[in-house]
């Protein structure tokens, strides 16, 4: 009797035994998938980010080992923070953010008239969409024949007795024109995004309301705009995030231009590139990523407290 059971607990311990070494061959199997994400996390992200974080503290030009680099403290920084072109390029990047509430208050609009179901609808989700699809060259070409002094927008405004305005040529006009760009370039998907918000609104919710007598505005004011906020929420992250990293739309459409009015921290940093001050266009790097985590950050409180009863 007590050589069966010892045989059977043999047994039991073997069959835990296989088990525990299947598992332990799936997690092998795993770990190697994983490996190569894994490596590239590593050497094209956490490398570099420990790389430019200690060439903040050394004067280099890239041009030699940053071991060789003569070690400065934090005289880089003092450099960069002490730099009035540094300040005016972020008030500039801080400026263009303004296109994010505009661009907001028009997909809304948008969102709400083609999520009625009239015909044509899909048709026009697409129109709007295309300049999300459409080569960003193609559009700087395109905004600055628009803009151009005797190009269609003056015409349009002349109709209405308004003198020609240099759009391209003078700093006020060119940030209202950058703006104007990126407003409209960003307007097909933003408005998708707030037909898919739209569309996940109960009708129960419009249906009691207009039976306790309540209006359009009302009930968008009191019941659409409210349940809309994970849209809003996520259009502010996102549109704070891409906009303080705006680069490629103000360098292809003025150079930074007229007299530096539309050049941006990235159009900055990569000046400093340019030049071979390394080390400060890492410090801008850094600087820049400090203030895109705390607006973030403070993004998420603001959304948290105001979900809280």
């Amino acid at each position: 009797m007590q050589s069966i059971d010892m045989s059977t607990v043999k047994i039991k311990m073997g069959k835990s035994q296989n088990r525990k070494n299947r598992k332990n061959k799936e997690n092998l199997v795993g770990y190697i998938f994983i490996l190569p994400v894994f490596l590239g996390i590593l050497f094209f992200i956490a490398y570099p980010l420990v790389y430019s974080f200690i060439s903040t503290f050394k004067s280099w030009n890239g041009l030699i080992p940053l071991g060789d680099a003569p070690f400065v403290k934090f005289e880089m920084y003092k450099r960069v923070l002490g730099d009035r072109a540094f300040w005016d390029s972020l008030l500039t990047t801080i400026i263009t953010l303004i296109g994010i509430p505009i661009g907001m208050f028009l997909s809304m609009g948008l969102a709400i008239l083609l999520n009625r179901g009239l015909k044509g609808t899909h048709t026009f989700r697409v129109i709007f969409y295309l300049p999300a699809i459409v080569s960003i060259t193609a559009i700087v070409i395109l905004w600055r024949g628009m803009l151009a002094v005797d190009g269609p927008l003056n015409a349009v405004i002349g109709i209405f007795g308004i003198n020609p305005k240099n759009w391209l040529g003078e700093p006020t006009y060119a940030r209202i024109a950058l703006i104007g760009m990126l407003v409209w370039k960003g307007l097909g998907v933003s408005t998708l995004l707030y037909i898919a918000g739209l569309q996940g609104i109960s009708d129960s919710y419009t249906e009691a309301a207009k039976l306790d007598g309540a209006n359009g505005f009302q009930i968008f004011w009191k019941i659409t705009f409210p349940l809309l906020k994970p849209t809003h929420f996520f259009m502010v992250v996102t549109g704070v995030i891409n906009g303080m990293q705006l680069y490629i739309e103000p360098d292809l459409l003025l150079n930074g231009g007229p007299a530096n009015s539309t050049r941006t921290v990235l159009i900055y940093l990569f000046q400093r590139f340019d030049q071979r001050l390394i080390s400060q266009a890492s410090v801008v790097a850094w600087v820049l990523a400090l203030i895109v985590f705390i607006a973030t950050a403070l993004q998420f409180y603001v959304n948290s407290r105001s979900e809280r009863p």
